[in-house]
Order: structure tokens, then C-alpha cells, then sequence
């Protein structure tokens, strides 16, 4: 029969009777602590670290457990993980840091709380900001100087959601110089009524929107609940992501809605226009023919008909020249143009073009066009490219016509020349004029279709001569002059010897 003294006691987590005998005290120890007011005994010092991890993992639902023998003897010490094992589970799972869900309402301790996780961050925050006010609160706190001040040395990114206003698109301007912050807008019906802040997707802060209108920042502030469990802070995550991509839907949506509404306002415009300038020379061709009918047995003087048969020929080409660029345009945007190609003099196609837009001014006194390949610097005579020269050629001409159009009086220079650019030889030719120069407002859409400042043509050539000299391999542009007038080039690949 046992002393008093003697106690049999049940271990709290595998149920082993602990024999705790004040003679065998030296032999055998006993491992108690204190949980939730409770006083436990375990039979080893696992018992209680094992104990304690499962209580993290399962939390109270694993008191009902406790005291029973449902782990089978043999297999006991080999689950029981050991002390550096626990260490490094907890680490990689994140128990080493407790669990927290904290409901804060001091708008003062919300605001230092955000500072204090928005500086342990190591690789991205998010921010979620209810509304326009919401933004400017923060920023008068100085919480968006912080934030620039806190990515400042570090890998760590920041991204932010935020509704639009005139004030707030000021200051993303600055943000936005910090290649580490990227910021977009949130429409009006994707807004949120919180403010939240998700830090490297493990910490969030979430803060209610009080009152909107209100001054004063803490003032507009209601409930904060910050948490630091990853399953409450995954939801936060996936709903900022979501609104990320719809913005980022949006802006697509919104690009090419603008870009139907341009083509559209283009489009009508070139219908407009082209069907004026059908007009323009139907009715001379068509009346000059019904009077020659009518007149045919009264018309005695030859100028006269020369001179009627002049203006129907002038028109006739015009219009020709008007259905072959619709054509092209249709052909472009069929991507059934094809080049016939082959090595050629490039100032012979020069020639050609000056020859035949000269025979058609209309006073060649007025305005000279000079092309002088003798005044090239790079000391060759001969320029050869593998060129379609009839579309070389074309464009050569639109070029030339342009010109025209917009210079009223004075010179027309040509010059071509060849540079070694990017390891290879190119020929570019320039055609410099002393006209009114290019509008300032359609310098960015210079090349596209339908753009015109003349009085008439369709605003299609400059399209037609950038895709023939893409095709081509070569490149197109135009810029204005210093003093006055502009000039367009471009580029031609250089014939291989």
C-alpha cells in the first residue's frame, strides 16, 4: 500500500501515469504549466512542447483531447518532433509570431499602427483608398511622404488604388517619378467604403470611412481592425488584386473606345472630304465634254479646245489619283500590297518625280523645285537601292505635292545622301520646303489616315508613303524647320553589291 505522499497522475496531452514518489524524485521529474488558469502536468518535457503546438494549431476545440491515450505508445516518441524541429516548424509556418485580430478605435493608434507595419515591409504594400478624401487625409498626415521615404534603398514595391480628381492625379504625378509605386484609378462604382493597407500579403490594417466630408482626418476615421493571420488577410489580398485587373480591364476598354471615337470622327470626315474631292473634278470633266459636244461644229480656234481638253485631262488625273489612293488604302489594310522589286539608281527615280510634277504646276515660275545630286557629301555618284520603283516613286511625288500645297512662293529642295546608321549603309532622301510648315496639333498624327490642314485632299497620302517605305524596310518622318517651311525624309535600305 502507497504513502499519502504518493500521487498517481495522468499526463495532460498523452495520458501516461506520471509516478511522481519523494524517494525516486532524483530518477523521475514531472513537467507542469499553467494554461489558460489551468495547472498541468506532462510526463516529459515533449509532452508539453507537443501540447503547446497543438493548442496554437487547434485551439480549444483540442482541450476535449486532452488527457486520453490517443497516440499508441510504440509510435509516441517518434511523432514527439524535437526541440529544434518545433523551432523551425514555427518559423516556416509563422507561429513564432502569435495569431492577432485587434479591433482599434483611437484614430491616432490606427494611424501609428500603419506606420509601424508599413516599415517592416520587404516586398510589396497595397493600398486601397475608399475615396478622393480619403487619399487627401492621408496625404496631409504625411503618410504618402512616408511611403516614398520608407521604399527609398529597398527592393519592397508599392501599389495603389485610388478614385480620380484633379488634385489627386497632381500628386500621383510626383509619385510616379519613383519607378517602385504604381498607381491607378478606381472608377466610381468600383470603390470600397475602407481604406486598406496589406503589407508583403502577411499584415493589413483595414479602416472604415466615418465621414467623408469631415476636415479633420481623425475625425473621418471610424473602426480599424488590424490582423496579422494570414486567413484573414488572403481575402483583403484577392479582393485588391480583383479590382487591379478590372481597373487595368477598364483603361484597355477606355483606349480603344477612344481610339473608335477618333476613327470614327476620322472616317466621317474622309467621307466628307471624298466625296468632295470626287466633285471637285467630275464637274469640269463632265461639263467641258457636254460643251465640246454642243460646240464641236462651232469651235474654230484651237486654244480653245486645247485649253478645254487641258482642264479635263488636269481633272481626269486628279481623280485618277484620288481612286488610286483609295485603292491603296484598300490594299494596305488587306495586306495584298505587293513590291516589285529591283536594284535602281535612286536619283534617277529623283529625276523622274521632279519632271513630272513640274510638267504639271501650273506656274513653275512661282515656286522652283532644285535637286542637285552633284552637291552630296559622302563622294558617291551612284546611289543603288532594291526598290518597286513606280511606289518609290509615288511617294517621291506625294512628297513633292505636299509641298506645293503649302508653299506659296519660294524654293523646293531635294537631297539624297548615304549614312552608315546601326552598322549598315541607308540612303535617305529630303525633301525641304519654304512653306507655312506643319500644324503643331497634327505633328503627333502626322502619318495617320484621314489627317489634312489642306484645303483640299483626302489626308491619305502621308499613310499611303509611310506604309509604302515601311514595306520597304526604311522609315518616314517630318519636322519643321527652324526658320520656316519643313521637311520630310526617309529611309531606303542600301542595295547589297
Amino acid at each position: 500500500m502507497k504513502d499519502n505522499d504518493d500521487r498517481n497522475i495522468k499526463c495532460a496531452l498523452c495520458g501516461k501515469t506520471i509516478i511522481d514518489q519523494q524517494e525516486s524524485k532524483s530518477s523521475l521529474s514531472t513537467y507542469t504549466e499553467v494554461i489558460d488558469g489551468t495547472f498541468l502536468e506532462f510526463d516529459t518535457n515533449e509532452c508539453l512542447n507537443m501540447y503547446k503546438r497543438f493548442k496554437s494549431v487547434y485551439g480549444d476545440e483540442f482541450k476535449d483531447l486532452i488527457g486520453q491515450s490517443f497516440i499508441s505508445d510504440p509510435f509516441w516518441d517518434k511523432a514527439i518532433p524535437t526541440g529544434a524541429e518545433m523551432k523551425e516548424i514555427d518559423i516556416e509556418r509563422g507561429l513564432n509570431k502569435p495569431d492577432t485580430i485587434r479591433v482599434i478605435r483611437d484614430p491616432i493608434e490606427i494611424q501609428k499602427i500603419s506606420l509601424e507595419i508599413g516599415r517592416g515591409v520587404k516586398d510589396e504594400i497595397l493600398i486601397l483608398f475608399s475615396s478622393a478624401n480619403a487619399y487627401y487625409s492621408q496625404e496631409k498626415l504625411g503618410s504618402i511622404q512616408s511611403l516614398k521615404e520608407l521604399l527609398i534603398g529597398r527592393q519592397a514595391k508599392a501599389r495603389i488604388l485610388t478614385p480620380k480628381s484633379n488634385q489627386i492625379e497632381a500628386s500621383i504625378c510626383m509619385l510616379t517619378r519613383y519607378p517602385q509605386i504604381e498607381v491607378r484609378y478606381v472608377e466610381p462604382g468600383l470603390q470600397t467604403q475602407v481604406t486598406i493597407i496589406i503589407v508583403d500579403r502577411k499584415t493589413s490594417i483595414v479602416v472604415e470611412l466615418k465621414d467623408d466630408t469631415n476636415k479633420s482626418a481623425y475625425d473621418a476615421v471610424g473602426l480599424g481592425i488590424y490582423t496579422n493571420r494570414v486567413a484573414s488577410v488572403l481575402p483583403y489580398v484577392s479582393m485588391f488584386e480583383s479590382l487591379w485587373k478590372q481597373t487595368e480591364l477598364y483603361e484597355q476598354v477606355n483606349k480603344v473606345y477612344q481610339q473608335l471615337k477618333i476613327h470614327d470622327r476620322l472616317q466621317e470626315e474622309f467621307i466628307n472630304t471624298a466625296a468632295h474631292e470626287l466633285r471637285t473634278p467630275i464637274q469640269p470633266i463632265l461639263g467641258l465634254a457636254e460643251i465640246l459636244r454642243a460646240k464641236k461644229d462651232n469651235i474654230v480656234s484651237t486654244s480653245i479646245y486645247d485649253e478645254y481638253l487641258s482642264v479635263i485631262i488636269r481633272n481626269a488625273k486628279r481623280l485618277k489619283e484620288l481612286t488610286d489612293n483609295i485603292l491603296d488604302i484598300a490594299r494596305i489594310e488587306s495586306k495584298s500590297v505587293t513590291l516589285d522589286r529591283k536594284i535602281v539608281n535612286l536619283d534617277n527615280i529623283i529625276k523622274d518625280a521632279v519632271e513630272d510634277t513640274v510638267e504639271n504646276q501650273t506656274d513653275p515660275k512661282v515656286v522652283k523645285i532644285h535637286f542637285d545630286s552633284s552637291m552630296r557629301n559622302d563622294g558617291d555618284d551612284i546611289i543603288l537601292v532594291n526598290i518597286d520603283k513606280g511606289r518609290i516613286k509615288q511617294v517621291i511625288s506625294n512628297l513633292l505635292s505636299n509641298a506645293l500645297t503649302f508653299t506659296k512662293i519660294g524654293t523646293i529642295s531635294i537631297t539624297s545622301e548615304k549614312i552608315k546608321r546601326r552598322e549598315r549603309y541607308i540612303a535617305i532622301v529630303s525633301i525641304m520646303d519654304s512653306g507655312s510648315g506643319i500644324d503643331p496639333q497634327i505633328m503627333p498624327i502626322l502619318f495617320t489616315k484621314f489627317v489634312t490642314r489642306s484645303e483640299k485632299g483626302t489626308g491619305l497620302g502621308l499613310y499611303i508613303c509611310k506604309r509604302i517605305i515601311e514595306a520597304h524596310g526604311g522609315e518616314i518622318w517630318g519636322e519643321n524647320n527652324v526658320d520656316h517651311g519643313a521637311t520630310f525624309s526617309f529611309s531606303l535600305p542600301i542595295a547589297s553589291q
